[in-house]
C-alpha cells in the first residue's frame, strides 16, 4: 500500500465490547397459568412476588418471566427464592436495553408475539451468587432487564442477566444508575 502526501491510514473501527451476559426464554400457556394462579390465589402470587413488585402489578407475568431468569443464571441453585428476582420500576444500562431489544426482536420474528411490557430486575441471593460464577465480572453485583409479550394463548418471556456497572462507551459507568449501592460513586443515599 502507498500513501500519498497528507493521506493517513484508517484502522478499522473497533467492535463495541459488551460484558458476558445470560440469557433464558420461557414459553408458556396463558390458560394454564391463568389456572394455577387461579388455584393458588394470594398464597401463590405471595409465594412468587414481592410487596414491591405486587405495587407495580408485575404478578400476571411474574411466573414466566422469573423462569426465564432462572433460565439465564442455569437452573435453581441451593438456596433459591423466587424473590431472587425482583421487578424494579428504574431503566437497565442503555447497552443493557439496546441488546435486550435486539434479542426480542428475534424472539418476536420466530414466535408473532410481540414482547411489548418489560422492566428491569434485581438479581440477589442464590441466583445472583449462580450468575456470578457464570458471568466472573469484576464488579460484585448483576443485574436483570426481561421482556415479555402474549397473544394466541401464550405468554412469551426473555430475559438476560448482566454484571451491573458496566460501562455504556459514553463515560457513564452505571447508564441510567440502575443498581448501585450506598458507597458507590454517584448513588443517592
Amino acid at each position: 500500500m502507498t500513501l500519498f502526501a497528507g493521506q493517513q491510514l484508517m484502522r478499522p473501527a473497533a467492535p463495541p465490547v459488551f460484558p458476558p451476559v445470560l440469557v433464558g426464554v420461557d414459553i408458556v400457556d396463558a390458560d394454564r397459568l391463568a389456572r394455577a394462579a387461579g388455584r393458588g390465589g394470594a398464597v401463590f402470587t405471595e409465594h412468587l412476588t414481592t410487596p414491591a413488585e405486587r405495587e407495580l402489578g408485575a404478578e400476571e407475568v411474574a411466573f414466566s418471566v422469573k423462569e426465564s431468569f432462572i433460565k439465564a443464571v442455569g437452573g435453581r441453585p441451593p438456596g433459591f427464592t423466587w424473590h431472587d428476582f425482583e421487578a424494579r420500576a428504574g431503566r437497565p444500562a442503555a447497552w443493557a436495553r439496546r441488546l435486550l431489544d435486539e434479542a426480542a426482536a428475534e424472539l418476536t420474528a420466530s414466535t408473532g408475539l410481540a414482547l411489548t411490557g418489560g422492566s428491569s430486575y434485581a438479581v440477589r441471593g442464590a441466583s445472583e451468587q449462580a450468575a456470578l460464577v457464570r458471568l466472573a465480572p469484576r464488579r460484585s453485583r448483576v443485574a436483570g432487564a426481561a421482556r415479555w409479550g402474549m397473544g394466541a394463548g401464550l405468554l412469551v418471556s426473555l430475559a438476560i442477566v448482566y454484571a451491573d456497572g458496566f460501562g455504556d462507551g459514553d463515560g457513564d459507568m452505571y447508564g441510567d444508575g440502575f443498581g448501585r449501592r450506598e458507597g458507590d460513586p454517584g448513588c443517592p443515599r
